[in-house]
């Protein structure tokens, strides 16, 4: 599938068409592309990318014209989705590996994995990843909806795919850097797997929309499609089912709406400086819901302290030299 203006086609992205090119003509000859060379990519090096140059390739227009750029762009929508799986798959591996590290290797007489510092650390690793899995898991849950014809579900796919792009990428880059260190020296050497963790996580925020774009997009499927209701309704509908107490739950909706709130302002007024605050804002508030609902309706408590957590460390005020009680939440292995 191959983004191209047509002769007649009209300049800026309304002239651009999306076509089929075949590798192979109806005579078995191959078509007329030249592969230029294959690029030396930081990471993601088992996935050729290559620089492509078609001199009278024959290609065949799928659509209308001039409809290109709307047609790739819900193929984008799934590739986003997609990022997000894999920056979330990343996350895992990454605390999978350092937890492994923290509970074999001894210092000081005692196992890292009983060192308070490194209790934090690991906690810090787990609370992103545990995020993006659910927000993977809510996202595909919409696409499976909008795939069979639930038209309300789309606004709800369309605003939470971007969502998962921007935050989710963003976080495997600082999980697999910090888990990383877990493993000392070792992690930085190639014959272990932290160093293409690291490498590979920072493909998610640049392919199909860097940061600032992805974030943007958020604003738009506020501003331009309305989305903001439909997401704002599935938090509110998942957190019906979360086993909370009404102060607890009073605080989640609470805390949803805010995020809200700050999201729909900076998309009405179009403020390109507040847009990755306001698409961080309804991630964390989304996620954070969606860990309370986990609890409860799969009966795994500890994924409600990791909801509680997001809350107090990525939404709620909190002085940086307040000293209060923050013990983490035990990983699944110990709870078992």
């Amino acid at each position: 599938m191959v983004l191209a203006r047509a002769d007649d086609g009209l300049p800026g992205m309304k002239g651009v068409s999306l076509f089929l090119l075949p590798r192979r003509l109806e005579d078995g000859s191959l078509n007329h592309y030249r592969i230029i060379r294959l690029k030396d990519k930081l990471g993601t090096r088992s996935m050729a990318s290559g620089e492509i140059r078609l001199e009278g390739a024959i290609a065949y227009l799928v659509g209308e014209q001039g409809r290109g750029f709307q047609q790739m762009a819900d193929m984008v929508n799934n590739s986003r989705l997609s990022n997000g799986v894999r920056a979330a798959g990343l996350m895992r591996r990454a605390v999978a590996e350092a937890e492994y590290i923290a509970n074999e290797r001894r210092a000081f007489g005692k196992r890292l994995a009983d060192m308070p510092l490194m209790q934090r650390q690991l906690q810090k690793l787990r609370l992103p990843a545990e995020q993006a899995r659910t927000m993977v898991f809510q996202t595909a849950l919409a696409l499976a909806r909008s795939d069979s014809g639930d038209k309300t579900a789309y606004p709800l796919l369309r605003i939470l795919t971007p969502l998962i792009k921007f935050r989710a990428c963003r976080d495997a880059r600082k999980v697999t850097g910090d888990a990383m260190e877990v493993r000392g020296g070792c992690g930085y050497i190639e014959e272990w797997p932290d160093a293409r963790l690291l490498r590979d996580a920072h493909l998610g925020s640049i392919w199909e929309g860097t940061s600032n774009i992805v974030a943007l997009d958020v604003s738009r499927a506020i501003e331009r499609d309305d989305c903001l209701p439909a997401l704002e309704a599935h938090a509110r509908e998942l957190l019906e089912g979360a086993a909370l107490d009404a102060q607890a739950r009073t605080l989640f909706a609470t805390t949803l709406a805010k995020a809200c709130q700050f999201a729909s302002r900076a998309a009405a007024e179009k403020s390109e400086a507040l847009a990755r605050q306001a698409a961080s804002a309804l991630y964390h508030a989304v996620s954070a819901i969606g860990l309370a609902h986990e609890a409860a309706q799969a009966r795994l408590p500890h994924r409600l302290a990791f909801a509680h957590q997001v809350l107090r460390h990525r939404l709620l005020p909190r002085a940086p030299l307040f000293a209060g009680n923050d013990e983490p939440a035990r990983p699944r292995a110990e709870l078992a």
